[in-house]
């Protein structure tokens, strides 16, 4: 019997069947690549579809953040505190939105402020998340030297702020003040920070550290972060 179905005539049917059976299941294995250009392809339409932030002088509820020289992130609420030689790539964030509206998990915006369009207005460009990571595109411009990396928040009414700054002023620690009440756009500034970093507080002195955020004169955590940023310094 099986000397029948082998016999010559068999087993050439036998090896068309195998080879259609191999063509096949090669045919099967082609579309994992098409499936991944199907996917970047609807990746890209769907960025395309995500209503990129309008950014100009006058556009609210927008933050801006940079590289500064200590390599941390500096975050501001004005285009005029982003220094000219970190405008040509800053990161944006439309606090008007929620993560989920902007698609933060998956999405990064980045605008070039260092020229505007014919609109009047600055270029916006998408990134995902996962190439940004990778460090994927142009770096962020650095902050110059002569910008401080400690900033403290505060009022001329604020006795909490008038100790800090006088402990810090002791310490020959040096720090930019930044009056919420005078100072333009500082109160913006603070609201800005407080936000990203997920922070809800009305009150102040308020101290950026090298883009760590310090709400009150917490004394031990302020000495910490400043004695990292210190020997970040001394590195230098």
């Amino acid at each position: 019997m099986f000397g029948r179905l082998f016999g010559p005539r068999n087993r050439a049917k036998v090896v068309l069947l195998l080879c259609t059976t191999l063509v096949v299941t090669g045919c099967k294995s082609e579309p994992k690549k098409s499936e991944k250009g199907t996917a970047a392809a609807k990746d890209a339409r769907e960025t395309e579809d995500i209503p990129l932030p309008v950014v100009s002088e006058t556009a609210p509820n927008l933050l801006f953040s940079y590289v500064g020289k200590s390599g941390q992130m500096i975050s501001v609420a004005e285009i005029a505190e982003v220094p000219e030689k970190a405008r040509e790539r800053v990161l944006v964030v439309d606090l008007s939105k929620t993560p989920q509206e902007r698609m933060a998990h998956r999405y990064a915006f980045f605008a070039d402020l260092s020229e505007k369009n014919d609109e009047g207005q600055y270029d916006v460009t998408v990134v995902s998340r996962y190439k940004s990571a990778k460090g994927e595109g142009p770096p962020a411009g650095i902050l110059p030297a002569n910008n401080a990396d400690i900033i403290v928040y505060s009022a001329v009414w604020c006795g909490f702020c008038r100790k800090l700054e006088k402990w810090l002023d002791e310490n020959g620690t040096p720090y930019l003040k930044r009056d919420v009440q005078k100072d333009p756009g500082a109160d913006r500034e603070l609201k800005a920070k407080l936000a990203q970093a997920g922070i809800s507080s009305g009150g102040i002195p308020v101290t950026d550290v090298a883009g760590n955020i310090v709400v009150g004169f917490n004394k031990p955590k302020l000495a910490a972060l400043i004695e990292q940023w210190s020997q970040k310094e001394k590195t230098k």
